[in-house]
């Protein structure tokens, strides 16, 4: 008679080091610990970025950001070339050459700093790594960034978003409600919501309350550019900041009427053969400066600025014909 221990799924097992379910399953993302529960299954096989987003049907950049992190962290060795090719190194900002320094005069202190023209270096995994395991609000802003994002950020986005933080000072709530705005008009890039942090650490943009004035501020914008889009027939778009600006100052705050504003469009269009916003704004805001609010104000401007420039170009006589005539040249000279 035989015995058998049954042991079903027990029957097939493989190690999983404590560090990484003692550390890891914290921090790490969803994506990462799939990677390296794959990547322990078949250890001793070979395998490769693409075998490995193949198996886990993931896309080979997430795998290569996971294989990354775990070897950033000690936990993996690859041997060959690395996974990814090397970053581009951080510019930093240099001194100018003494010669330069020389000829520029003493100017007066601008009365507020300017952000330097290079940013510091991102973190790296390490640090990056340990910050999670301190901080709980780090592991909430990473996972909110995923979440937001409906994918797994890369460690370059987490770095960036760390760098928020730490360098520019952003609480971690204010940078969560800026990814759910980036995700809200389809921008859910990374160098886009760094440059909108960068702006709003400038502008002391750093509480909720702030932040949901800013946020109210940049959607009016944006509406108020898709108004101007359709009344002026121009090809729909993703509004750019100038042009939201712009629609912000003429709808917004100068309140002007559809009417106006088309109006100043085809002013534009018949002075300048083509649309010109600057154009146009130069048009608006001085109609909002003398008070212009309807079309038969604006027209009756237009008609009084149109006499006014008749009136400079007019010729008008500088000197006296009939002197001239009776003067000879001899006379002239002698």
């Amino acid at each position: 008679m035989e015995f058998q221990l049954e042991l079903g799924a027990w029957n097939s097992v493989f190690a999983v080091p404590c560090e990484i379910a003692d550390k890891h399953l914290k921090l790490a993302g969803a994506v990462q610990l799939k990677v390296i529960l794959w990547f322990l299954r078949h250890a001793g096989e070979p395998c490769s970025v693409e075998s490995i987003a193949d198996a886990l049907s993931l896309p080979a950049a997430d795998v290569k950001d996971s294989l990354t992190y775990w070897k950033e962290l000690g936990v993996l060795r690859i041997n060959g070339q690395t996974l990814l090719p090397p970053q581009p190194q951080q510019l930093t900002e240099q001194p100018a050459p003494e010669e330069a320094v020389q000829d520029i005069p003493d100017a007066p202190a601008p009365a507020k700093a300017s952000r330097a023209v290079s940013r510091p270096e991102k973190p790296d995994l390490k640090y990056l790594t340990q910050r999670m395991s301190e901080d709980d609000g780090i592991v909430y802003l990473m996972r909110s960034a995923d979440e937001i994002f409906g994918r797994p950020t890369s460690n370059n986005d987490k770095a960036t978003l760390l760098m928020i933080h730490e360098t520019d000072g952003l609480p971690v709530e204010v940078i969560v409600m800026l990814l759910r705005y980036a995700a809200d008009i389809g921008k859910c890039n990374i160098r886009y919501i760094e440059k909108i942090a960068i702006n709003w650490a400038d502008n002391e943009i750093n509480t909720l309350e702030l932040a949901e004035k800013r946020i109210k501020e940049l959607t009016e914008g944006r509406e108020a550019a898709f108004r101007i889009q359709k009344l002026f027939g121009i090809d729909s778009h993703s509004p750019t900041e100038k042009e939201s600006n712009y629609a912000d100052r003429w709808v917004n705050q100068w309140k002007f009427s559809d009417d106006m504003l088309r109006m100043a469009y085809e002013i534009c269009v018949d002075s300048k053969l083509k649309y010109i916003a600057g154009y146009v704004d130069s048009i608006l805001s001085r109609w909002a400066k003398e008070g212009i609010t309807t079309p038969s104000q604006a027209e009756q401007e237009k008609n009084k600025r149109k006499k006014s420039s008749r009136q400079k170009t007019t010729y008008t006589s500088t000197f006296d014909i009939s002197e001239y005539e009776s003067t000879s040249i001899i006379d002239e000279e002698g």
